[in-house]
């Protein structure tokens, strides 16, 4: 029988830490806890505020949100696309390595045991039967010991999808799924993998690479455009609201002096409302220059075959840090799909939330090739 008795135990100290610094629990996340206990610090970095919270005691309320907040994030998958100009075999299944080995690939991504164990033996398939298409789904079951009390097990899924494209060029596309940091990772070790096979025999040639959507790849201005681009209907998509936009000084750029006061020493401001859009950081041109932005939460009603209700869009340049932004890739997840009442017992959310990454990807595309540097 499973022991239960975890459940109602609080931790602190050590156990709380191994908590609070999870990748999934932002900066912003933590400061909310820290600040609704009335403690307040001169800054607000996991630093300082993680050591504090390790000394007091999580009320049962406080403890939950946080373990739901980093689930979520945790559980719902992340989308991001490469390209890179193809030259092999139209059909991909026949331009797939036939030794592809997951669990090897696994196995040396780290030297030592880590606690993720491959289930099954994925392979790829054709992809809604074009040949043209290919993909390759996985499951991984991640243990460890060190986890919050409550998630020291658990099935976390990534994949790839490979498309042929021809937009005047034909390339290759790859749509890199993942849902935690162990899928991000082994998803990238095999796509790398795979780039080096199709190097080997041809498939591309030996001075191309997957071309990602990079933070540096813009200038502050087309940054902020790339972002706003999102801010309009696009397809089945109606522009709802901005729910919540991150930015950071461009430490290389001089502010104007009218921003000075309420952006001095601060290294990311966490900003969330009902008319964002209008706020000045957005709507004023002359802010654009000297900021970054790196992450924005749209909200988007849609009307779908499927059904029709609203949905909440991550697009961000996920784990900014200031000087350190050079391989920060554009990536985008649902966070929240809620169908209108008379859908909520019948609608297929699966094929929902596949219509509006299609949707969003292709519009990305388009707007990064015309922004780009």
């Amino acid at each position: 029988m499973k022991d239960n008795a975890s459940l109602y135990q609080l931790p602190y100290g050590e156990l709380l830490r191994t908590v609070l610094v999870k990748p999934e629990l932002s900066e912003s996340d933590l400061k909310k806890v820290i600040k609704s206990k009335g403690l307040f610090l001169p800054k607000y970095t996991k630093n300082e505020i993680i050591p504090e919270l390790m000394c007091t005691l999580l009320s049962p309320d406080e403890y939950k949100g946080l373990l739901e907040l980093k689930k979520n994030k945790e559980e719902k998958e992340k989308y991001r696309t490469a390209s890179i100009p193809w030259q092999g075999n139209a059909n991909l299944i026949k331009a797939i390595p036939q030794t592809l080995n997951l669990h090897s690939i696994l196995e040396g991504m780290q030297p030592y045991k880590s606690g993720m164990e491959l289930i099954g033996i994925p392979s790829f398939k054709k992809s809604e039967n074009r040949s043209d298409k290919v993909e390759l789904e996985f499951e991984i079951k991640e243990r460890s010991e060190i986890k919050d009390i409550h998630n020291k097990e658990r099935i976390f899924k990534g994949g790839l999808v490979y498309e042929l494209k021809n937009d005047g060029h034909l390339h290759l596309s790859v749509t890199k799924t993942f849902s935690s940091k162990g899928t991000q990772k082994l998803v990238d070790a095999l796509n790398k993998q795979m780039e080096t096979y199709f190097k080997e025999t041809n498939s591309v040639k030996k001075e191309d690479t997957f071309e990602r959507i990079l933070f540096s790849q813009f200038i502050n201005e087309d940054r902020f455009l790339f972002f706003m681009r999102f801010l309009d209907d696009i397809d089945f998509l109606e522009f709802s609201k901005v729910e919540n936009i991150s930015v950071s000084p461009d430490p290389d750029e001089d502010l104007p002096q009218d921003a000075k006061e309420f952006l001095k020493d601060i290294e990311n401001l966490n900003l969330k409302g009902n008319v964002l859009r209008r706020h000045v950081l957005l709507s004023e041109l002359k802010y654009r220059k000297c900021i970054h932005l790196h992450s924005m939460i749209v909200k988007y009603k849609f009307s779908h075959e499927q059904g029709s209700g609203n949905c909440s869009i991550e697009f961000a340049f996920p784990d900014y840090k200031l000087n350190e932004t050079d391989n920060l890739e554009f990536q985008f997840y649902t966070m929240k799909i809620s169908m209108d009442r008379n859908y909520r017992s019948t609608a297929n959310r699966k094929k929902i939330e596949r219509a509006i990454f299609e949707c969003l990807n292709s519009h990305k595309i388009y707007q990064y090739n015309s922004l780009k540097i």
